[in-house]
């Protein structure tokens, strides 16, 4: 799978994922499927909203493993881009690809409090960014939106699908038309 940016401009955030929630929370490993499907849920919608205020291209990337094996490997959260590593691998390595393949690496900033990681990301040309940062980053653009909630939809529904996301639909469901539906005349 090559990898691509949705945008050739700007610095794209790589965020370790679960580098993040569990310094974040300050929590063990969570003990159900459940449990960390809805911290990655959490993170993933705060995510988003730091997005749309900051207009922030992001990338977040999960260990896949055997629990996940379920998981398509590239989805989309609103404008986010979510990879799920192989269950053969793990976040670092699927991050470590991520930016060997790219030919803008050093337009990247990869979020993580991982060592090796960080240091390998530097090597490949990325800038390396502690949780902490994006946690406080995340805080101070939530505080410029105010406590009022925002009403209005976000840019990401009228846009379009982003891209591959109709690739990755078109894999799931195949190439459907007309006649793959019966009527019910009752």
């Amino acid at each position: 799978m090559s990898y691509r940016s949705s945008r050739e401009d700007g610095v794209r955030l790589v965020i370790d994922g679960y580098n993040v929630i569990f310094t974040e929370t300050h929590r063990p490993l969570p003990k159900g499927e459940r449990e960390l499907e809805q911290m990655r849920a959490d993170l993933l919608r705060r995510l988003e909203e730091h997005r749309v205020v900051e207009g922030d291209d992001i990338t977040v990337v999960f260990d896949g493993g055997e629990a996940g094996a379920h998981l398509a490997r590239f989805q989309h959260f609103g404008g986010l881009d979510v990879i799920f590593s192989d269950p053969r691998s793990d976040a670092d390595e699927e991050i470590k690809t991520y930016l060997r393949e790219s030919s803008h690496a050093r337009d990247m900033n990869v979020v993580t409090d991982d060592r090796p990681l960080g240091q390998s990301a530097k090597r490949l040309g990325a800038k390396v960014s502690s949780t902490e940062w994006l946690i406080e980053h995340m805080q101070q653009s939530q505080a410029r939106r105010g406590d009022e909630r925002r009403t209005a939809e976000p840019a990401c529904k009228f846009g379009g699908p982003a891209p591959g996301e109709v690739d990755s639909w078109t894999d799931v469901f195949g190439d459907l038309d007309e006649n793959d539906f019966e009527e019910d005349d009752s």
